[in-house]
């Protein structure tokens, strides 16, 4: 209690990045990249050279090794797609130390870049609470959640235990899924596995 965070991760939202300003100067603030990278299609997808503009941008911003090799690559990029007056890249740009991974090299983030972890657990808590929830009710359903969460741990740890969950399907591309991934994560994986493998065409 009392002491600031020493990194925090949000979207872009200019009223969030004030406060935490004002607030927690000393905070290390970012931008998730994930909601960055998910608005390229929205932002760019009119562009004839589409295709080839994500690539090569999913390549600088992943890829550059230092600052000044993401900073050259990107003046190149928008050169070669004569994106100059694009004022969505020009604001990401101005941007890039709030976003950009290379700007945060050498910081401790324990591998998050992203608010997916905590938007999970919003859906997954989702699934049990709404705005109408009372104080009571709610009470009641955190812990119906906390158990049904520890359950499933239990069952993952039990699984591990035993070795891996079985395949659903004698699909070998199930079977790769079952060998690369967690117990949790191939659980994830396996349902939409599943729904895929049951479509007809």
């Amino acid at each position: 209690m009392g002491t600031a965070p020493q990194c925090i991760i949000t979207d872009q939202c200019r009223s969030m990045y004030r406060a935490i300003k004002n607030t927690l100067p000393d905070t290390r603030h970012r931008w998730c990249i994930w909601h960055i990278m998910n608005k390229l299609p929205s932002k760019l997808g009119g562009y004839r050279q589409y295709g080839a503009l994500y690539a090569d941008l999913n390549d600088i911003v992943w890829n550059s090794r230092t600052e000044e090799s993401f900073e050259d690559n990107w003046a190149d990029f928008i050169d070669e797609y004569n994106l100059h007056n694009n004022t969505w890249l020009s604001d990401l740009y101005d941007d890039r130390r709030m976003w950009i991974p290379i700007y945060f090299k050498g910081e401790f983030w324990a591998a998050m870049r992203n608010t997916q972890r905590s938007e999970s657990m919003h859906a997954f808590y989702g699934g049990y609470l709404h705005s109408k929830t009372s104080l009571v009710q709610f009470v009641h359903e955190y812990d119906n959640v906390l158990g049904f969460k520890e359950q499933r741990e239990l069952e993952d740890d039990a699984a591990d235990s035993r070795g891996v969950i079985p395949c659903a399907t004698t699909s070998p591309m199930e079977k790769q899924f079952q060998q690369e991934y967690t117990t949790s994560i191939f659980r994830d994986v396996q349902i939409e596995f599943v729904k895929k493998a049951n479509c007809s065409i």
